[in-house]
């Protein structure tokens, strides 16, 4: 458990390091350039984002799942791995026109030819940073993570500002690709990892592929009303719309970000050792949402501040849209969780099954709210990601013996941490006759007495996550001291 907490502790600070250069590099970019030319990229990467999730049939959980791993088993996951990216990458590159003639948009063809040259090269790291992370080695993969941040902020601003326009992000994107399988290299100089294997090429791929269809359908529900938007509104509807869930994202990123990593390698070690996963998953779902639900609830009440004071007032279009798709986010406490602990146990058939079910019916709704407008896009949120947590909290339920009054008794003291948190900002805005266009000092205020709420409803509810905030201390104390 320690070293899990350690893990957590290293995944944890590479995350906010990201996330902190991340906010100040949106900050900055959404200042210099319009959301037009931020739309195009929007598009781009909706794109991009659908071509990388082919690489996830050969994904690097095949490696970190494995009971034991051999050279030889390496060997194979990089060559496949190579094979496959490089593919992705030619296929990127070969249909960018034609990508660019659907979307009515040819400045995409040499934004997603950079990009493909990128995704080639993000191949090396990749398998470095699989390996780190199935052995738990979180700090090395912090220092390969912070370098790619670093990398990408400051060749994204600095790009911006010569007046690269769109293309920065690419350039950047391609820079930071070659800084990140440098530093990958620099750390884990094991060369003998990179010569060619087919032996176990079976093997991964066959564990890969319920994964990567799994993927391959997340990306194009992800993708589809971005691709709409841009295509049946304009480039800049594309951009709000990905600025106002970039915003919604903060919670999960902040939160459950460095999480994330260290989920999967930990409760396949439980699986490894025989053990239950009803008891981690519930007390999970038990931290999470007494962090998640009063962020995003303070969120959607101080979504004007937060928009001008991150994004400036050329954004403020985006206000509605975070208000609404905030609390929507609110049904994504179990997300983070149900993945690793289906793959944990070797349920990726049943994560295909469940993404046949969820992700084309996503994708119908939000490609038909996005005919009626940008708004109607986020209120189609609201029935999106409620149905999918409704279907893999079932998939989930069935695989670990669980049930739904255990959910809801696990979440029960979050809900009343959460409305606790939400009286501070509620009683600001009805002192300012419910005005939610708060001054800065009203949402300084408002996110103090938050503070203030949440702290005191953790204490009064007895709730679980006092524990592991008082048992991340030594933890903290001994990282201190080594480092």
């Amino acid at each position: 458990m320690v070293a899990v907490k350690r893990a957590l502790l290293f995944s944890t600070a590479d995350r906010y390091f990201a996330l902190l250069i991340g906010f100040a590099t949106v900050a900055a970019v959404s200042r210099i350039l319009t959301p037009g030319e931020i739309g195009i990229s929007v598009i781009a990467a909706a794109v991009v984002g659908i071509a990388m999730s082919a690489r996830e049939f050969t994904s690097g959980s095949y490696l970190i799942q494995r009971t034991e791993l051999s050279c030889e088993m390496v060997r194979s996951a990089f060559t496949v791995m190579a094979a496959l990216n490089a593919a992705v990458a030619l296929t990127i590159a070969a249909a960018a026109p034609l990508i660019a003639h659907m979307s009515n948009e040819d400045r995409l063809i040499p934004y997603l030819r950079v990009i493909s040259l990128a995704l080639f090269i993000e191949t090396l790291p990749s398998l470095v940073v699989t390996l780190l992370r199935r052995d738990m080695a979180f700090r090395k993969v912090a220092t390969i993570n912070a370098s790619s941040a670093i990398a990408v902020s400051a060749a994204t601003v600095g790009l911006a500002l010569l007046g690269f326009s769109f293309m920065s992000f690419a350039w950047a994107w391609l820079a930071a690709a070659v800084v990140t399988c440098a530093v990958a290299v620099f750390i884990c100089p094991y060369f003998w990892m990179f010569k060619p294997s087919l032996h176990y090429w079976r093997e991964m791929v066959s564990f890969g592929g319920y994964n990567g269809a799994t993927v391959v359908l997340y990306r194009i529900s992800e993708a589809t009303p971005y691709l709409f938007l841009g295509r049946l509104v304009s480039p800049e509807a594309s951009a709000l719309l990905q600025r106002a869930t970039m915003l919604c994202t903060i919670p999960d990123k902040v939160i459950l970000g460095g999480a994330a990593a260290v989920v999967l390698p930990a409760f396949a070690t439980e699986t490894r050792q025989g053990r239950a996963l009803k008891d981690p998953y519930l007390k999970a779902l038990a931290l999470i949402t007494a962090l998640q639900w009063p962020a995003l609830a303070v969120l959607a009440l101080l979504a004007h501040p937060l928009v001008n004071l991150l994004l400036g007032q050329q954004w403020h279009d985006v206000v509605p849209l975070v208000r609404i798709i905030a609390i929507a986010m609110m049904f994504t406490f179990s997300f983070e969780l149900n993945y690793p602990v289906l793959v944990s146990m070797g349920a990726v058939r049943a994560v295909f099954l469940r993404a046949i079910i969820v992700f084309p019916l996503t994708a119908a709704i939000l490609a038909a709210a996005s005919l009626l407008g940008l708004e109607a896009v986020a209120w189609g949120f609201m029935v999106a990601v409620p149905l999918n947590a409704l279907v893999s909290l079932q998939v989930v339920r069935r695989r670990i013996g669980m049930e739904w009054k255990d959910i809801a008794a696990a979440t029960a003291r979050s809900a009343v941490v959460t409305g606790s948190t939400a009286l501070g900002p509620i009683a600001v805005a009805a002192a300012a006759r419910f005005d939610l266009a708060m001054s800065s000092g009203q949402a300084a205020a408002a996110v103090l007495l938050a503070a203030t709420g949440w702290i005191a409803a953790l204490w009064a509810t007895g709730h679980p996550l006092l524990a592991e905030i008082r048992g991340m201390i030594p933890v903290l104390r001994q990282a201190a001291q080594r480092g």
